[in-house]
């Protein structure tokens, strides 16, 4: 199975926590044998979408823009059998990089009106590979997560194979360590070679992944003493894990 795994956070390499999840699912669906590309869409080119409509008129299923959307990540994208869509939760849906890119799969629809399921829909030009979405909030909650969850649910429908999202993801990175947030973890990895596997994530491995890793109390508490001393120093939270990086011992 072809997988095109897309993470739209534009802080990778070690501070993303879509990336430390996307991670483990990547592990358990290689392990099953799947090949996966991964691409970091923050570092491309993406021009927005215009809404010309030249790839439903002029140039059907191609768009005008001559960037890397076209040139390369939208044929890779619709040669791939699963599409892991990776975001931050911003704005209680997916982020500007996400979105752009989503925008920009227009020319996979043909711009005639059909019903579908008693919903006006354009018909399909080329079948888009089966989707799962994956995101990591800040917040505590599961709520959180309900506008993207119909949001994914609405665009892609019966082809969204799983949603994965993590809450707490702050504190989740802290605590890689302990007990509860690697057996999260694992469940993560264990998700990824059942999607390879059965095509979907099964209930007791979904239990897993839902269960709570943290609570408003605990995790007010250490965020807002956080926030508080980066704003005492004047730094962002990168600038403060760099200035009080705990110095080893030689």
């Amino acid at each position: 199975m072809k997988v095109f795994a897309i993470n739209s956070s534009a802080r990778i390499g070690g501070e993303s926590k879509t990336e430390l999840i996307l991670n483990h699912l990547i592990k358990g669906m290689e392990e099953e044998g799947a090949q996966v590309e991964v691409v970091n869409i923050f570092k491309k080119k993406i021009n927005y979408c215009i809404g010309c409509f030249t790839c439903w008129t002029k140039t059907p299923g191609k768009c005008v823009h001559k960037d890397d959307m076209t040139q390369d990540l939208f044929p890779r994208y619709m040669a791939s059998d699963l599409c892991v869509m990776a975001t931050p939760l911003f704005h209680y849906t997916v982020n500007a990089n996400m979105k752009t890119f989503i925008e920009r799969t227009l020319p996979f629809a043909q711009p005639f009106l059909e019903l579908r399921d008693g919903v006006t829909r354009h018909p399909l030009r080329q079948v888009p590979p089966a989707t799962v979405a994956l995101s990591v909030a800040g917040f505590p909650e599961y709520s959180v997560f309900k506008q993207l969850s119909s949001y994914m649910n609405f665009l892609y429908g019966k082809s969204l194979r799983a949603e994965i999202y993590i809450p707490g993801a702050e504190t989740l990175a802290l605590k890689t360590d302990t007990p509860v947030v690697k057996k999260l973890l694992d469940a993560v990895t264990q998700g990824g070679k059942e999607l390879i596997k059965n095509k979907k994530i099964s209930a007791e491995t979904m239990k897993v992944i839902n269960t709570p890793t943290s609570d408003f109390e605990s995790m007010a508490a250490m965020g807002n003493a956080f926030w508080q001393a980066c704003i005492d120093q004047g730094v962002t939270p990168k600038e403060f894990y760099k200035k009080n990086k705990p110095v080893k011992d030689s």
